[in-house]
């Protein structure tokens, strides 16, 4: 098959979609190339030497700001009382920050959710309490707070039953 052969059938019809979806995949190779190279990650807010840390980046695929909240796991503490306080402390400065920056909305529930909970890990080991957390990530800086309110009242709960 000759050269003008092959690109009437690269451009047929029949083969349109084909053609349209190795181009989107190139398209968003690119963009996540782009992205890499750019190395966009920038921390926004830190707490307590970065136990708490904040930072933003950009999501490849839609060239929007997207927000993650990292909490350090290997912080001892002697009660779960101690944890709460610690966190609610940290969320009353995000909140701050957030509120200077114009940024603050309301919880956003989505769905009409009746039972949600966050991955909260909690472990005792050496007399003290030691709690890990799946990250969070949202394109709304707030939702991260609204995340933290979520764990803190988790570890309310696990306060109240031991």
């Amino acid at each position: 098959m000759g050269n003008h052969q092959l690109k009437d059938l690269f451009y047929s019809k029949e083969m349109e979609s084909i053609r349209q979806a190795f181009y989107y995949k190139a398209y968003k190779q690119g963009k996540f190339d782009e992205a890499l190279e750019k190395g966009q990650a920038k921390e926004v807010f830190n707490y307590q030497n970065d136990d708490f840390s904040v930072w933003k980046d950009r999501v490849w695929y839609s060239d929007k700001d997207q927000y993650h909240i990292g909490v350090e796991g290997y912080m001892g503490f002697e009660t779960i009382d101690d944890v709460i306080s610690c966190y609610e402390q940290f969320n009353k400065a995000f909140k701050q920050y957030i509120e200077q920056t114009g940024d603050l909305k309301e919880k956003h529930l989505g769905w009409h959710k009746i039972y949600s909970v966050r991955a909260v890990n909690v472990s005792y080991e050496n007399e003290c309490y030691w709690i890990f957390l799946d990250g969070y990530k949202s394109e709304e800086i707030s939702d991260l707070y609204w995340y933290m309110c979520d764990v803190i009242d988790q570890l309310k709960e696990v306060n109240d039953s031991l």
